[in-house]
C-alpha cells in the first residue's frame, strides 16, 4: 500500500487554497480602503465568496472520496467554511479599521451551504450522465 495522493486528487484540491489566500488577502485590506456598496450588504458579499470556496471544497471532496454521499460533502463543505469564515473573523481583528462580526461569520456559512449544496447539485448531474460510446 503506497500513501501517494494521485495527481488528479492533488490538482483537485489546489483551488481550494488558492481561493483561502484570495479571501485572506481581501481582509487585509485596512477598512478605510474597501470599495464603497451602495445599496448592497456586505453580508451578500461574503456569502457569494463563501459559496465559492464550498462549491470547491464539495468538488475537491468528491473526487477524493467519491463514495462520500452528498449531504457528507455538503456537510463538510459548510464545516470546512465555518471554520475557515472563524479564522477569518480573526484575522480581521487585526486589520486596521476591520473587526470581527458574527454576522458575517453567519454569512459565510450559509454561503459555504449554498455554494456546497449547488456545487453538489451540479456533480450529481455530471457524473450521473451516461457515458457516451462511439
Amino acid at each position: 500500500m503506497t500513501d501517494r495522493v494521485s495527481p488528479a486528487v492533488f490538482w483537485a484540491w489546489v483551488p481550494v487554497p488558492l481561493w483561502t489566500v484570495v479571501i485572506f488577502l481581501a481582509s487585509s485590506v485596512p477598512g478605510s480602503e474597501l470599495p464603497v456598496l451602495p445599496g448592497q450588504s456586505d453580508k451578500l458579499v461574503h456569502a457569494a465568496v463563501y459559496a465559492i470556496l464550498g462549491a470547491l471544497v464539495v468538488r475537491a471532496a468528491r473526487l477524493t472520496w467519491p463514495h462520500w454521499t452528498r449531504a457528507r460533502l455538503v456537510a463538510a463543505a459548510t464545516i470546512f467554511c465555518l471554520l475557515y469564515g472563524a479564522s477569518d473573523e480573526f484575522h480581521q481583528s487585526f486589520t486596521p479599521k476591520r473587526t470581527p462580526d458574527w454576522h458575517d461569520l453567519l454569512a459565510d456559512t450559509i454561503g459555504g451551504a449554498i455554494g456546497g449544496l449547488l456545487g453538489a447539485a451540479i456533480l450529481t448531474l455530471i457524473f450521473a450522465r451516461p457515458v457516451r460510446r462511439r
